[in-house]
């Protein structure tokens, strides 16, 4: 199985999974050392077919290349790696960190509760049970962790929603450890397999816990290059993974400072830039009323040239000035008219004034 994996660029578990999942029959453990002595169990028959299907397999991408740490970070990371070459993991949790030692009387809180509790089904929801010898075991791994963590600056703290977080050069750094699972087939049981359909499948898939953990980085911004995941396999328990965890946090401090001074920066020349716009919107808005209404003024410039045509030919003709129209004589009607012509005529106070009403428009004066 890993030799022809190998040839798929993927791992030998990953290739199980595919036969497990396709319903593929495998050699078991120790088929090949068994057929070496001529023992090998028989063959496993191939399932029924239920039609020809293409299966897909892709290679495993790879990691992405380690990224190269700034000269001042490179040298805090040799400083935490000379100076937590291991970090020691003790048998017993005797004095635990200020967040597992709320964790512990939170538990015995909710224990003492249960004992209060008369009734039995009360006392089944509110009790926690006892700790898992893996529970026990995350417990001490994280104690260390976290005191290693804040001998080097940080500071561990537990956030509302109860999520973890470390601040390390006043940045946030926000991670899990859980117990990794995977999924495995059972036989169905006898509830099960009376209301099963004829074509459900004779087994159902679960989540098992596999009593190894996994500390996984959740900050979403996390540098490009830094490790955000470490699972604990057959050849590498996690408490060796500590020294690497925390030169990790210790690198990440300076690069997420500087990650979030470049989003500063960018921000703010975003921020200028959409300014710049705006005001050029607004210049041009501002520019194109002025033009307007200097066209306005020309037109009023040309109509009112035809209104003094025709105050010029009422003036010309034979007029009675007895004559009166609304309390006003013929002449004073003439007066009003050239009062309002001399008003509206945009040329009575020169070029200046022109052009100084044309200055007092800005990008509000038309709405539409």
């Amino acid at each position: 199985m890993i030799r022809l994996a190998e040839q798929f660029g993927i791992s030998g578990n990953g290739l199980a999974k595919i036969c497990d999942r396709e319903n593929i029959p495998c050699p078991p453990r120790g088929y090949w050392a068994m057929l070496a002595v001529g023992r090998a169990p028989a063959q496993s028959p191939l399932p029924e077919s239920g039609g020809s299907h293409a299966i897909t397999i892709r290679p495993t991408p790879l990691p992405p290349p380690p990224i190269d740490l700034p000269p001042e970070v490179q040298q805090q990371v040799d400083k935490a790696r000379a100076s937590e070459p291991a970090i020691a993991v003790s048998e017993r949790l005797l004095r635990p960190h200020a967040v597992i030692a709320a964790w512990l009387a939170e538990h015995e809180e909710k224990k003492q509760r249960a004992r209060r509790e008369r009734d039995p089904w009360s006392r089944s929801l509110y009790d926690p049970g006892e700790f898992t010898q893996n529970n026990r075991r995350k417990h001490r791994i994280l104690d260390a962790l976290f005191k290693a963590i804040e001998r080097h600056g940080g500071r561990i703290k537990q956030g509302d929603r109860r999520e973890l977080f470390a601040e390390v050069s006043g940045e946030k750094v926000e991670f899990q450890v859980r117990e990794k699972q995977k999924q495995e087939r059972r036989p169905l049981t006898a509830d099960e397999k009376r209301w099963r359909s004829p074509d459900d499948n004779h087994w159902k898939q679960e989540l098992v816990a596999t009593g190894r953990l996994v500390f996984e980085i959740k900050t979403w911004q996390w540098p490009g290059g830094l490790r955000r995941q470490w699972v604990e396999s057959d050849k590498q328990a996690m408490e060796a993974m500590l020294p690497d965890i925390l030169t990790t946090f210790v690198a990440a401090g300076p690069l997420l400072v500087q990650q979030r001074k470049d989003r500063e920066a960018a921000e703010r020349e975003r921020q200028i830039a959409e300014q710049r716009r705006y005001e050029e919107q607004r210049r041009r808005k501002r520019d194109a009323n002025r033009w307007r209404r200097f066209k306005e003024m020309a037109q009023d410039w040309h109509e009112l040239a035809t209104v003094r045509d025709f105050l010029v030919a009422l003036r010309s003709m034979n007029v009675d000035p007895s004559v009166e129209i609304d309390g006003r004589s013929i002449e004073e009607w003439i007066a009003w008219a050239e009062d309002w012509l001399t008003r509206a005529d945009p040329t009575t106070e020169g070029v200046d004034g022109i052009f100084r009403r044309i200055g007092e428009i800005n990008d509000w004066t038309y709405h539409d």
